[in-house]
């Protein structure tokens, strides 16, 4: 089961890319009883060692990325104003008026533009860096370039099993990892990646799946729902993701198609299980997809349905949450070279 109480704090902490440290602690200190080797790289990976009961000689790499979306500034105003770019998506029509924490002070602040009765004319939302944060000083705020701002942490249960808050896409990973590692070995030692940059191209996958060099990686993180009401007339040509119907198990992204063996197994395990699962194509880029180009192992990923997912204020299903760590220790527990037809040896 998923500690719920780490989730909320995870989902509050604050890493935007290149400055995860405050996630990156939370970890360290949520499975430092369980795990060896203990390893923070120049990207600033935090690559760990679960010790498994020596029965397989796979080597096993699951990836969970630490960042979020979120800003870097640009320039501070002597006016209190600051500008900052984007790290990551954002969906412009919801920017505007949203909270954020702004440096390692976390200075609150709010994203400020025109108001509308100023700016009838304005035809097109405006971009990031044409918008201000205003922290409310009267002076030039004690923030510095480089300082990273991210919208604020609000995390709050909506019913028994619907959650809100930020970040979801990442954390929501991040705590299916850790109770990975908190809960019983596996056959073979497995390797935990929490992983940096995502957001910039999934750079931090990169360097630890060369450091690690896996037979088997499998990459989580939050998977798009889109479970909303559409217009009958509109053709979609993407798979409908629904809140409540199960882990994602993705079949491909933009750069590369994902091993269908390891595919197999995944939804083999989900029918004997009785865990639901839905099927879906990634269109943008993935962490498997970036690692199953520098090695010669296979590659898959496991999304967890979130809904307004680029939001501060995204929903989350608990059921699937549960049911993704469920999928995975089950598969990972019957997962042989032979499922994967690689020939392995210790």
């Amino acid at each position: 089961m998923i500690d719920l109480t780490l989730f909320e704090t995870l989902s509050n902490a604050v890493a935007v890319a290149n400055a995860e440290s405050e996630v990156r602690k939370l970890i360290r200190e949520a499975v430092r009883d369980r795990v060896l080797d203990p390893v923070v790289d120049a990207m600033g990976n935090l690559i760990v060692r679960r010790k498994g009961l020596d029965k397989s000689p796979l080597r096993v790499l699951l990836t969970a990325h630490m960042d979020e979306p979120g800003f870097i500034v640009t320039n501070v105003g002597d006016n209190g104003l600051i500008t900052v770019e984007a790290q990551g998506v954002h969906d412009l029509r919801i920017v505007p008026t949203q909270r954020v924490v702004v440096g390692k002070d976390k200075l609150p602040g709010v994203f400020i533009f025109p108001p509308i009765h100023k700016s009838l004319a304005q035809k097109d939302l405006p971009a990031v860096d044409d918008m201000h944060i205003d922290v409310g000083a009267s002076g030039k705020p004690n923030v510095k370039l480089g300082d990273r701002a991210a919208y604020q942490g609000a995390f709050r249960k909506l019913t028994d099993s619907i959650v809100c808050g930020k970040a979801f896409e990442s954390r929501a990973a991040v705590a299916v990892l850790i109770a990975l590692l908190k809960g019983d070995p596996f056959p073979f030692d497995l390797y935990a990646a929490f992983t940096t940059q995502r957001t910039v191209m999934a750079r931090g996958a990169k360097v630890a799946a060369s450091r690690i060099k896996p037979d088997v990686a499998l990459a989580l993180s939050g998977a798009e729902a889109d479970d909303l009401p559409r217009d009958p007339d509109d053709v979609d040509k993407f798979a409908l993701i629904r809140l409540g119907g199960g882990p994602v198990i993705h079949l491909s992204d933009s750069s590369t198609v994902l091993d269908r063996q390891l595919i197999g197994h995944l939804r083999s395990t989900a029918a004997s299980a009785g865990i639901p699962v839905q099927m879906d194509v990634f269109s943008g880029l993935s962490e498997a997809g970036q690692m199953t180009s520098l090695y010669a192992g296979v590659s898959g990923s496991v999304g967890i349905p979130v809904r307004y997912m680029s939001s501060p204020h995204a929903l989350l299903n608990l059921n699937d949450l549960n049911a993704a760590e469920k999928l995975l220790r089950e598969a990972l527990t019957t997962l042989t070279p032979a499922v994967i037809n690689k020939d392995v040896t210790a």
